[in-house]
C-alpha cells in the first residue's frame, strides 16, 4: 500500500459518505466541547464518540464540574501542563489526550494515534502537516475520517453482514432472543474484527453501538403521549428520535415498549406524524390504553423495566429509581 492506495480509497463512494458522516460528529461535538459551561452528561455522549473507550469509561467517574473546569481552563489558555493536567486528573492514555487536543483544535492537532493507525495503508508521516499537504486535507478532521473508515478490500462479507444485522436491531420490534444471538456473535469476534464493527457503528448509530459494546442494557417502558406532547411540541418526531438515543451515562436500553393514550391520533396535527404512528402501530411492542399511567406502571413493576416520562405517577406505587426524566435523553 501507498499513498496512492490512499487516493484510491478517498475516492471510493463509501468513504466519502464515511467522510461525511464523521465530519458532522466531529464538529458536531466540538461545538459541544467549546463551550463547556453548557456541558451536561448527555452532551457528553459527542465528545465521547471522538475521544474514544478510554474517557467514556473514566470521566463519568467525576463530577461534570470537573471536566467543565478543567476544559475552560485549556481554552482559556491551551498549554502543554494544562492537557498534563487534565490527563493527570482521569488517568487518562496519552492517546486519548492526543484525541482531546485534536477535538478542541481540528486545524492544529492530529487525532491521537494516527501513525499507527495509517500503517494498514503502508505510510508513515513523521510531521502531521505534510499529511494535509500531500493529501490535500482541508484540516486534521479529513485524518480522522480515514483513520476510522475500514477500506472495502478488508471488510469481509460476514464482518459486513454483522454489521447489518446490528443495525437492524429495532428496539419496540426485534425479538429479544435475536438481540441475544446478535450480540454473542459479536462477543465472539476477534480484536480486529470487533474493532473494525465498532468504527462502523460510532459512525452510523450510536444507539447500536452502545447495545454491543455496553454490559448493562436494560428493559424500558416509554410513555408515548407524554413524549409527543413534550414542550408543547404535540409531534411524534421527538419519539421517532428518542428511539435512536436509548442511553444514559451508565445503561443502555432494549427492548422498548411504548404505551400511547387511546386519542393520541387527535393529539397528532399533521398527517406525516399519523402515518408514522400508524406504521409504528404495526410493530411488536405497541399499546394503546387510557389511561395509559397505569399500563406503563403495571409493566414496570412486573417485568422490572425503566419507565421514560415527565410524569410523576403519583397516584400509583413502583421503584421511584426506575422513572427516568425525557430530558435526560434530549440533546438540549
Amino acid at each position: 500500500m501507498s499513498i496512492q492506495r490512499i487516493f484510491n480509497v478517498i475516492s471510493e463512494k463509501d468513504y466519502k459518505e464515511h467522510s461525511q458522516k464523521a465530519r458532522k460528529i466531529v464538529e458536531k461535538a466540538n461545538s459541544i466541547i467549546r463551550k463547556p459551561r453548557e456541558l451536561n452528561e448527555r452532551k457528553m455522549f459527542w465528545v465521547y464518540r471522538v475521544l474514544g473507550k478510554d474517557a467514556e469509561l473514566k470521566i463519568p467517574k467525576k463530577h461534570i464540574n470537573d471536566f467543565q473546569f478543567l476544559i475552560m481552563h485549556i481554552l482559556k489558555k491551551p498549554k502543554e501542563n494544562r492537557f498534563a493536567d487534565l490527563r493527570s486528573y482521569y488517568k487518562l492514555k496519552e492517546e486519548t489526550i492526543e484525541n482531546l487536543k485534536f477535538l478542541l483544535f481540528p486545524d492544529k492537532f492530529p487525532p491521537g494515534g494516527y501513525n499507527e493507525k495509517l500503517k494498514k495503508y503502508g505510510v508513515e508521516f513523521y510531521n502531521p502537516q505534510v499529511i494535509l499537504k500531500r493529501l490535500d486535507f482541508k484540516d486534521f478532521i479529513d485524518l480522522y475520517a480515514l483513520i476510522t473508515y475500514i477500506p472495502l478490500d478488508v471488510k469481509t462479507p460476514f464482518v459486513q453482514d454483522l454489521i447489518d444485522e446490528i443495525l437492524s436491531i429495532d428496539p419496540i420490534d426485534t425479538k429479544i432472543s435475536l438481540y441475544k444471538k446478535i450480540k454473542e456473535i459479536f462477543k465472539s469476534l476477534g480484536p480486529y474484527e470487533k474493532q473494525m464493527v465498532e468504527l462502523q457503528l460510532k459512525n452510523i448509530s450510536y444507539y447500536h453501538y452502545r447495545l454491543m459494546s455496553k454490559g448493562s442494557i436494560k428493559g424500558v417502558i416509554i410513555d408515548g403521549s407524554n413524549v409527543v406532547r413534550y414542550n408543547d411540541q404535540e409531534s411524534i418526531v421527538r419519539l421517532v428520535d428518542l428511539l435512536d438515543n436509548l442511553y444514559i451515562e451508565n445503561m443502555t436500553f432494549f427492548p422498548a415498549i411504548i404505551v400511547f393514550d387511546k386519542n393520541i391520533e387527535y393529539v397528532l396535527k399533521s398527517e406525516d406524524d399519523k402515518d408514522i404512528l400508524k406504521r409504528m402501530s404495526e410493530k411488536k411492542r405497541i399499546y394503546f390504553e387510557s389511561p395509559a399511567d397505569e399500563l406503563i406502571v403495571h409493566f414496570s413493576n412486573k417485568l422490572g423495566y425503566y419507565m421514560i416520562s415527565q410524569d410523576k405517577f403519583s397516584e400509583y406505587r413502583f421503584d421511584k429509581d426506575k422513572l427516568l426524566e425525557l430530558r435526560r435523553f434530549v440533546d438540549e
